[in-house]
């Protein structure tokens, strides 16, 4: 009887733990989970990878014209973010809340945005980044479709109640501990900008001189609207 009853309750209990890990969490659930979780944070890192995707230039040359990049984010309140691209080429986007650095070593480029925003992208992503614990004052929420590139995780498509700059939503993705595990920033043209991090990082201590910057000597600098 031992012998017939062991395997029978193995087989149970390996069901049940399928079918929990398996069951998806509520909208209601994800985002009580991120709102608690980012509650009182001021600031975060991460390593990032970049996705960028022109699915409509695809359709025309019939291939992939993604882009991918690597490097760290860090983000600290209320809008100071730096994007420091390790690869495939060393770059810098840098702001302080006020304006806006994109430096490119190669060319001894510097560009200077007073707009603060940058194609855009940037006004929303710092608007996503502060309003984690707050999604509901500032997005039309649903769940997110199933991605095969983020497996086993949670997503919300999140529409901006009020629109800012070349962003019409952001999907992010969360682990079952509500962890950041990434972002899609959704251009209105169809771009799509997907963030893959690794390394997270709650209220680290960053020096406010990590957001400023001074072109290096013999750099060109352009002035941008």
């Amino acid at each position: 009887m031992k012998k017939i009853l062991l395997p029978i309750i193995l087989i149970t209990a390996l069901a049940l733990a399928a079918a929990a890990q398996a069951a998806p969490l509520s909208q209601e659930a994800i985002v009580n989970g991120i709102s608690s979780r980012y509650q009182g944070i001021n600031s975060i890192s991460a390593s990032y990878s970049r996705v960028a995707s022109t699915p409509k230039t695809d359709k025309i040359f019939q291939n992939s014209s993604s882009q991918m990049a690597t490097g760290l984010l860090s983000w600290s309140r209320p809008a100071k973010l730096l994007l420091d691209q390790k690869s495939p080429q060393p770059e810098t986007m840098v702001t302080d809340g006020s304006t806006v650095w994109w430096y490119i070593p190669s060319e001894s480029l510097a560009y200077r945005y007073r707009n603060m925003d940058v194609a855009g992208q940037l006004r929303p992503l710092l608007n996503f980044l502060s309003g984690l614990d707050s999604l509901r004052a500032n997005f039309e929420i649903s769940l997110a479709k199933a991605d095969p590139g983020r497996m086993g995780q949670h997503g919300l498509a999140l529409k901006p109640k009020v629109r800012d700059g070349n962003v019409n939503g952001i999907t992010v993705w969360c682990d079952d501990g509500f962890n950041l595990t990434g972002f899609r920033l959704n251009a209105a043209t169809g771009e799509t900008t997907d963030f893959y991090l690794t390394g997270f990082m709650e209220n680290p201590k960053l020096n406010d001189s990590i957001f400023k910057f001074k072109p290096p000597k013999g750099v060109d600098l352009i002035d941008e609207d």
